[in-house]
C-alpha cells in the first residue's frame, strides 16, 4: 500500500511538472507528442517512471539553458535586456555625471523642458524628480513631464515636482469615448465563439506576470527572496519561514500587484500605497492555497513598514532597502507582463489594448470624459495630451477605425465566420493543432481592418503591406509568449504564421477572402476617419498640452515599433501645409465650400492637417482660454444628443467651444455626418457664455444663438454643415455707453 501511494505521488508530481514545462516551453509539448510511442510504451507496455523521467529531464535542460541568463543576473537590468545595466540615479555622483550634457543644454537655452522616460524604474522616483527640478531650474522655470503609466483607479502623486504625465492616460480616455458600450456583450460573444472557449483578461494578466517573474526576471526575484530571507531571520517569530516559501510568496504578490509600483520610502506610508499592498496580499492568499498565510502577513508587514515599530528611532536599513528594491522590481514586471505579454494574448477589441490601458474598461461615457478633464485642469493643467507615441501598440488612426467594430459587432461576427471558413485551407497542422492559432487569426483580421490602406494598393504597395503585416504578426506572437517567444523561437509555428498572412493577402485572382474583406474594410474606413478628426480636435482643446507624434499630422496607419519608426515624408507635409495656409485668408463665403472639398478625398489626409493647423493657430490666439480658462461641459438636446461631446473653454466673457460627433455609424451608414443627419439636435449655450453669435473657425460661418423654449442654443445641422467637427469662438457684447 505504501508503494502504491508512493507511485501515485510520483505520478502526480510528474504530471504537474509536465504540465508546467509544457506551458513554459511549447517545444517540450511538441517533443512529447512526437514521441508518444515512448510515452505509451513499446508494443503496448506502459512507459516506466524511469523512461518518463528521462524524457522530462532531456527537455528540461533545454528550458533551463535559456532560463540561466535571467536566473543568474545579480545586477539591475533595463527590463529583461541583459546587455543594458541600470544606473543608480540615487547616487549623487552618478546623477551629475549622467546629466551633465542635458544640464549644459538647458543652461545654454538649447532646451526648455524634459520628458522623463520609465520614471517608475528608478529607486526613488520622487527623490529623483526633486533633485532634477532643483538642478535643472537654474533660476528659471522648466517644463518637466514624467512617463508614468497610471491604472484606471490611480492618480498621479500630487507631491511630484512635474507638470503631469506624457499623455498615455489621455490617449486611453479619449479612445474610450468612441467605443460603443452597447457592443460589448456581442463582441465578447464573437471573440469567445471564434476561439472556441472563454478568455478572461484577469487570468491572462496574472499568468503573463507570473511568467515574467519566474522566467525573464527570475534573477532579480532571487535577489529579493534572499534579502527577505535575511530580514525574516532577524526575528525569532519569522525565522522559520524557508527561503522557498518566501520566494513563492513574492511570486504571488508581484503577479497580483494592481499597479506598476508603490512609493514607500522613509516617510510614513501613503494610504494609497497601503491600499495597493493590501490588495495584492489578499489576492495572493486567495490564489495560493499551499503557502502558509503567515508568510504573506509577514511580507505585508515588511512592504508597509509595519514591521518597524518606531520609524523615528531608525529602523533596520535592510527593511527599507528591500522595500525600495521590491518597488523597483514590480514596475518592469507590470510593464513586461501587461504591455508586452497580456495585451498580445487578449484580443476582444484590440483598439483597447494600449500602453496604460485596461482592456476590461470597454468604453468611456461623455460625463466621465468631462469629469476627468476637469480633474486634470484642477491638478495638472499643463500635462501632456497624446493620442500616439513611440510606444503605442497602434497609431491613433488605427484605433479610431477598429473602434467602429463596437458599433457593428454582429456584422463583424458574421464576417469572422466567413473569413475563417475561407482561409482554413491556408492553415497547416503542428502538433495536431492548426497553425496559426485561432487567437492569432482573430488578431490578424482586426489588424487588417485597422491598417488597410485608404487607397487600393498596387502590386508593389500590396507587397510592402504584406511585409509589414507579417513582421507585426511575428512580433505579436513572440510577445504573447504562448507558441513562440523572443528567447525560445518556434520556427515551425512562425513560418506557418507568416505563410498564412501572406496567403490571405495574396494578389491572386482566386482570393475570395480579399474579395469579401476589402468592401467591408472600405465601408468601415470613413467612420474611422471621422473618429480620428474628433479625437484630434479634443486633444487640441482639452485641458493640457497637445502632442503630435511624428507623421500623425496626416492619417497614419502604423502599428507598433518598428513600424511606427519609419521615415516620415515631411516634404509632402510641407507642400500640403502650404496649400492649406491659403485657406486662412479666404472670406467666409469661399471658405465653407473650400473646406467641404477636403472631405471629398479624405485619403490624402488634408482634412486632418487642416484641423491641426486651425486648432493650433486658435490656441495661439486664445492662449489664456486654453492655459487657464474654465472647462464647462455643454449639454446637447435632441434625437442625436447621445452622439455628441461638447465643452467650452471660457475666460472673462470670451469662449471657445468644441463640438465633436461620436458613435455615428448607426444613423448615417451611407452618408457623411453633416447637416440634415443631425435632425433636431442642438447645442445648449448656458447663460455664463456669450449669448448672441459664434463664429465657426473651421468653415468661417457665423452662427446666431437661437431660442429653444426657455433655453438658448445652436442647431448642430448648422455648425456641422460643412465639416464633421466644429470649433466655435464667441465673445460677450461690450456694455452700452452710458
Amino acid at each position: 500500500e505504501k508503494q502504491r501511494r508512493a507511485r501515485r505521488r510520483d505520478k502526480e508530481e510528474h504530471k504537474a511538472r509536465l504540465a508546467r514545462l509544457c506551458r513554459e516551453c511549447p517545444r517540450i509539448n511538441r517533443f512529447l507528442i512526437e514521441n508518444l510511442e515512448v510515452m505509451n510504451g513499446v508494443q503496448g507496455r506502459p512507459a516506466s517512471f524511469t523512461q518518463l523521467h528521462a524524457i522530462l529531464e532531456l527537455q528540461a535542460y533545454r528550458l533551463a539553458f535559456w532560463k540561466t541568463a535571467s536566473d543568474e543576473i545579480n545586477y539591475r537590468r533595463f527590463f529583461d535586456i541583459n546587455e543594458l545595466a541600470g544606473l543608480r540615479m540615487e547616487n549623487d555622483r552618478v546623477f551629475e555625471a549622467t546629466h551633465r550634457f542635458v544640464f549644459g543644454l538647458m543652461e545654454d537655452g538649447g532646451i526648455d523642458g524634459l520628458r522623463i522616460d520609465h520614471v517608475d524604474g528608478l529607486y526613488d522616483p520622487r527623490g529623483y524628480l526633486e533633485k532634477l527640478h532643483r538642478r535643472a531650474r537654474g533660476g528659471r522655470p522648466v517644463y518637466i513631464i514624467a512617463e508614468k503609466i497610471l491604472a484606471a483607479h490611480e492618480r498621479l502623486r500630487e507631491d511630484w515636482p512635474v507638470h503631469g504625465t506624457t499623455g498615455h492616460d489621455f490617449a486611453n480616455l479619449v479612445n474610450g469615448l468612441f467605443t460603443d458600450p452597447a457592443g460589448e456583450r456581442a463582441l465578447n460573444l464573437a471573440y469567445h465563439r471564434f476561439l472556441g472557449h472563454k478568455s478572461d483578461f484577469d487570468e491572462e494578466l496574472y499568468a503573463a506576470k507570473r511568467r515574467i517573474v519566474t522566467v525573464e526576471m527570475a534573477g532579480e526575484l532571487n535577489v529579493l527572496a534572499n534579502q527577505l530571507n535575511r530580514i525574516s531571520e532577524l526575528n525569532p517569530v519569522t525565522r522559520d519561514f524557508t527561503l522557498n516559501s518566501l520566494r513563492n510568496a513574492l511570486i504571488e504578490v508581484v503577479a497580483c500587484f494592481p499597479v506598476y509600483r508603490t512609493y514607500v520610502s522613509a516617510t510614513p506610508v501613503h494610504p494609497e500605497d497601503r491600499k495597493y499592498i493590501n490588495w495584492a496580499i489578499v489576492q495572493a492568499k486567495r490564489r495560493s492555497a499551499v503557502i502558509e498565510t503567515g508568510v504573506f502577513d509577514f511580507l505585508e508587514s515588511v512592504l508597509s513598514l509595519d514591521i518597524v515599530k518606531d520609524i523615528a528611532s531608525g529602523y533596520p536599513k535592510s527593511v527599507l532597502d528591500f522595500v525600495m528594491h521590491f518597488q523597483q522590481y514590480t514596475s518592469p514586471v507590470m510593464a513586461k507582463g501587461l504591455e508586452d505579454t497580456a495585451l498580445y494574448r487578449y484580443h476582444r477589441l484590440v483598439s483597447l489594448n494600449e500602453v496604460g490601458s485596461d482592456p476590461r474598461r470597454f468604453s468611456v461615457s461623455v460625463n466621465a470624459f468631462h469629469y476627468l478633464n476637469q480633474e486634470r485642469l484642477k491638478n495638472w493643467p499643463h500635462a501632456m495630451l497624446a493620442t500616439s507615441t513611440h510606444d503605442s501598440k497602434r497609431s491613433e488612426d488605427v484605433r479610431a477605425r477598429i473602434n467602429v467594430l463596437s458599433e457593428i459587432p454582429h456584422e463583424f461576427q458574421t464576417r469572422l465566420r466567413r473569413w475563417r471558413f475561407i482561409n482554413r485551407r491556408h492553415k497547416r497542422y503542428i502538433d495536431k493543432r492548426p497553425a496559426p492559432s485561432r487567437n492569432d487569426e482573430y488578431l490578424l483580421y482586426q489588424t487588417l481592418l485597422g491598417s488597410w490602406p485608404l487607397r487600393a494598393p498596387d502590386e508593389q504597395g500590396l507587397e510592402e503591406y504584406r511585409r509589414r503585416i507579417g513582421e507585426y504578426m511575428l512580433k505579436a506572437a513572440r510577445e504573447a509568449k504562448l507558441l513562440t517567444s523572443w528567447s525560445y523561437t518556434n520556427e515551425e509555428y512562425e513560418q506557418a504564421l507568416l505563410d498564412f498572412t501572406a496567403a490571405v493577402l495574396s494578389s491572386s485572382v482566386n482570393n475570395p477572402f480579399l474579395d469579401d474583406f476589402v468592401p467591408f474594410a472600405e465601408s468601415v474606413a470613413p467612420f474611422g476617419l471621422y473618429n480620428s478628426l474628433a479625437q484630434c480636435l479634443l486633444k487640441f482643446t482639452a485641458p493640457g498640452m497637445p502632442d503630435v507624434y511624428q507623421g500623425n499630422e496626416l492619417f497614419e496607419f502604423s502599428l507598433t515599433d518598428p513600424d511606427n519608426r519609419r521615415q516620415v515624408d515631411y516634404e509632402r507635409r510641407r507642400i500640403l501645409l502650404g496649400d492649406l495656409a491659403a485657406l486662412e485668408d479666404l472670406p467666409a463665403a469661399e471658405l465653407a465650400p473650400a473646406v467641404r472639398v477636403l472631405l471629398d478625398d479624405m485619403a490624402d489626409g488634408r482634412s486632418k492637417l487642416y484641423l491641426t493647423l486651425r486648432a493650433l493657430n486658435l490656441r495661439r490666439r486664445y492662449r489664456t482660454q486654453f492655459q487657464s480658462g474654465d472647462y464647462i461641459p455643454l449639454a446637447v438636446n435632441g434625437e442625436r444628443a447621445d452622439h455628441v461631446c461638447a465643452f467650452a473653454r471660457s475666460v472673462e466673457g470670451t469662449a471657445v467651444l468644441t463640438v465633436v460627433p461620436r458613435l455615428i455609424r448607426g444613423f448615417c451608414p451611407d452618408r457623411q455626418p453633416l447637416g440634415p443627419v443631425w435632425s433636431d439636435t442642438w447645442l445648449e449655450i448656458p447663460d455664463s457664455l456669450p449669448q448672441r453669435r459664434y463664429r465657426n473657425e473651421l468653415d468661417g460661418q457665423s452662427l446666431p444663438v437661437q431660442r429653444f423654449g426657455d433655453r438658448t442654443g445652436i442647431p448642430l445641422a448648422a455648425m456641422l454643415a460643412h465639416f464633421p467637427v466644429a470649433l466655435l469662438t464667441g465673445a460677450a457684447e461690450p456694455a452700452a455707453s452710458p
